[in-house]
């Protein structure tokens, strides 16, 4: 079923968060979003949203891709995704174009599967090109897996007792693979690390994330021996992903599992992290990649090398692409109050995540926080 776009618009909006979180160099006081909505002729209307990082994600997309799209007859995405590509090469291919790009990918995905009156997940595994995930990570494929919850971030307010009861409160309710932020206050971590050790229940695992907060392998290594005897999941984004060599020294000198990928644009960076040996988990971020257009390709490429992929947030689109997936509370919780203004979506139960059956990606934006506005 092909469409003629009429209409790109825009929409952003700012949440304040109760509390400023510290991840690795980042203060966050606040999160700032951006959504894109395409419509056609016909009145339907595919949508995506993404994290702005305070970045001018909606004027890129105005002033980049909205006059290009309208008038387009939408029949093939991924030539779409290259023309828009190479038209916007001079300025993109990598970094906030190609997240712009990612945001009216993911929104035309969800566009023409609407159309078609069929889930994303239920038309990805009908594609002849479509090849299933070997294994998420942390969890089986299929039509339920266990999701990562960001269960936790300790702040230079919370002892390690406060933010361990955290993580045990989403334990209890069954979630089984729980992240944490890393604290610089090295006795503060192994505290808490100790705890979740010894109270955790079993099957339970932990990551922990640096957020790219130690400047070389010399300083990530000093401080993961003070932290006390390890068991984790994976240790996520300890350094710059471009230290591919200071990464795959950490892996292998202090044997724990790494996963490497939040808010990377360019695909031969994972590549490289990949192919050198410096991580076990590779983190896929579907909007800083460009959309589900590119992550297809990744998604497949990876699973022929075997290695297990996790989503990083935006857990409405990813629990279509058959990889891990992450969540932050479905409440208006502290860190990331996005599932306020997500009405539909996955369906979390007990730690587990099941795709929507509803067309296209089965959720809708609170239109009492998005206030669209037409592209230029």
């Amino acid at each position: 079923m092909s469409a003629i776009i009429t209409e790109v618009n825009v929409a952003t909006t700012v949440l304040e968060l109760p509390r400023p979180l510290q991840l690795g160099a980042m203060t966050v006081e606040r999160r700032e979003y951006s959504a894109v909505e395409i419509v056609t002729a016909g009145g339907q209307r595919g949508k995506a949203y993404c994290l702005t990082r305070e970045t001018p994600m909606s004027e890129i997309v105005q002033r980049l891709f909205a006059n290009r799209l309208i008038g387009e007859v939408i029949e093939n995405i991924p030539d779409l995704w290259d023309s828009l590509y190479r038209a916007s090469a001079i300025v993109g291919r990598v970094g906030l174009v190609r997240r712009a790009l990612g945001l009216v990918d993911i929104a035309l995905w969800d566009l023409v599967t609407q159309m078609n009156g069929i889930s994303l997940s239920t038309h990805l595994a009908k594609r002849p090109s479509h090849v299933k995930p070997k294994r998420a990570a942390m969890g089986a494929v299929g039509p339920s897996e266990r999701a990562l919850l960001v269960a936790a971030y300790p702040t230079s307010d919370r002892k390690a007792r406060e933010v361990a009861n955290e993580v045990l409160s989403h334990a209890a309710e069954g979630w089984s693979l729980l992240k944490i932020a890393r604290s610089p206050d090295t006795v503060l971590m192994k505290q808490l690390l100790g705890i979740l050790a010894a109270e955790l229940p079993a099957g339970c695992d932990v990551v922990v994330d640096v957020g790219f907060g130690w400047k070389n392998s010399d300083q990530a290594l000093s401080e993961i021996t003070q932290w006390g005897d390890l068991s984790l999941a994976w240790l996520e984004d300890p350094l710059l992903p471009e230290d591919v060599d200071g990464i795959a020294r950490i892996r292998r000198e202090t044997g724990l599992s790494i996963g490497v990928g939040d808010e990377v644009t360019d695909p031969e960076l994972l590549h490289r992290l990949v192919d050198s040996g410096a991580i076990d988990v590779l983190r896929l971020d579907v909007v800083a990649l460009g959309g589900i257009t590119p992550s297809l390709e990744l998604i497949r490429w990876a699973n022929q090398k075997s290695i297990p992929i996790s989503g990083h947030i935006y857990p409405e689109v990813t629990v279509h692409l058959g990889i891990g997936v992450e969540t932050f509370p479905r409440h208006a919780g502290p860190y990331d109050p996005s599932p306020s203004f997500i009405i539909g979506g996955p369906t979390f139960r007990a730690g587990v995540v099941s795709p929507p059956t509803a067309a296209g990606l089965g959720f809708a934006l609170d239109p009492e926080i998005f206030h669209f506005s037409k592209g230029k």
